[in-house]
């Protein structure tokens, strides 16, 4: 950390009074050290929902042009404001992906065009290095399935991007329509990721899919955008405009470089709503490597902590169970829910023809420690295909069952 960051961050932190709920939180001078961040209190969901909606406004009503929410598993929704300069920021965040936008290219965005940011953003984000956009939003009766599968196929569409989980169910309308993705769309250079924790597994199953390059970045609305992969497909923080770290589960000291903790993130360009010392939720780690892009600091981004099944004292999260559905024959669609001594994985089939390997759930059971059982079931088990032909998924996708949930699930397909 320099000394010309820790003036901007005592910048920041001045600025953040003019918020109410900033105004008493925060010391009446600037830090002297690095250190001295540590003394200031952390940022939760929960303050940032009681703050809500005007509380957290840290500029006149007058300079804001943008208003956003972010809800989370509640529903109980958090107030994110924008001034014409954030919307930019944000913008110029997204913008560093080694995608590439650029004025040839046909962008199709499938993320929800709703009071979350992401849609707007990554469509502002485009235009800003000159491409055009197709906003085929999700969650809408406008933009089924099919009708995506029409507009990529018609208009040459060159990136797309939405959650890891729509890109694959893109894919199977797809085939559906009798179009074959890797073929088909000759276009396509790229997909973008986002919104969603994107483990090895589904990104190799993407490439697959596609035959493209699937690059993925990491944000979310109280933030912007703080970690976007280069070139290489190495995910680096974007450091000059936040500030990192990674806590120990106490929520005090620093995890060792190369340890998984939670991450909390300070905003150093927001205006309208900063962020100070704000827990995200996800579990990250650093990592220093050289990277062919000349950056050495990688940010790798394990996913949500609640997003983990707990069987005894063994924590199975998503890249834990994408790395088992890495192993079977179909992988497209799946869900697990614990069982009292193990895990029951439910993976829709995707031939008709598949079956488990000989000896896999033994091994399996050896690697994690807990008992396995893997159902491969038939198609529609975890996703209606007439709904994807009419409107699409609703909701967030859903990884995580409890075993009541589970068995109501499959009971309804008998």
């Amino acid at each position: 950390m320099t000394v010309e960051k820790l003036v901007v961050l005592n910048r920041v932190i001045q600025g953040s009074k003019n918020a109410p709920f900033y105004r008493a939180r925060l010391p009446e001078v600037p830090l002297s050290t690095w250190a001295d961040l540590k003394n200031l209190p952390l940022t939760t969901k929960d303050d940032l929902r009681r703050a809500s909606p005007f509380d957290l406004l840290a500029v006149p009503r007058e300079e804001v042009v943008q208003y956003h929410e972010s809800s989370g598993t509640t529903g109980e929704p958090v107030s994110i404001w924008f001034t014409r300069d954030d919307v930019v920021y944000n913008a110029q965040q997204i913008a560093r992906c080694g995608v590439g936008f650029c004025p040839s290219d046909i962008v199709l965005i499938r993320f929800p065009y709703a009071l979350s940011a992401a849609a707007h953003m990554v469509h502002a984000a485009a235009q800003l290095r000159g491409a055009c956009v197709v906003p085929a939003g999700g969650r809408t009766s406008v933009t089924p399935f099919p009708k995506v599968v029409d507009l990529m196929h018609r208009l040459g569409v060159t990136v797309l991007t939405c959650l890891s989980l729509q890109a694959v169910m893109i894919a199977e309308v797809a085939e559906m329509m009798g179009l074959k993705p890797r073929h088909d769309f000759p276009r396509l250079r790229a997909i973008c990721a986002a919104g969603e924790t994107l483990p090895p597994g589904r990104r190799k199953l993407l490439e697959e899919l596609w035959g493209v390059t699937v690059y993925d970045f990491y944000g979310m609305t109280e933030i912007g955008t703080a970690v976007v992969d280069c070139e290489a497909l190495v995910p680096h923080p974007i450091e000059d405009d936040f500030v990192f770290e990674i806590l120990d589960d106490d929520l005090q000291s620093d995890v060792p470089t190369g340890e998984f903790g939670h991450l909390v993130v300070t905003t150093l360009k927001k205006r309208a709503t900063p962020m100070i010392r704000y827990v995200t939720g996800d579990r990250a780690r650093f990592v220093e490597k050289p990277c062919a892009c000349g950056r050495t600091t990688a940010l790798e981004i394990r996913g949500r902590q609640e997003d983990a099944l707990h069987i005894d004292r063994v924590r199975l999260d998503l890249w834990d169970l994408d790395a088992v559905v890495s192993r079977l024959p179909c992988r497209r669609f799946w869900a697990a829910a614990p069982m009292p001594d193990g895990v029951h994985l439910v993976v829709e089939e995707e031939t008709g023809r598949e079956q488990l390997p000989d000896g896999l759930t033994a091994l399996l059971e050896k690697e994690y420690r807990v008992k396995w059982r893997i159902d491969i079931v038939p198609k529609g088990t975890l996703y209606d295909r007439q709904q994807m032909f009419e409107i699409g998924l609703l909701g967030k996708p859903k990884y995580l069952y409890t075993a009541q949930e589970m068995k109501f699930l499959l009971e309804k397909e008998k």
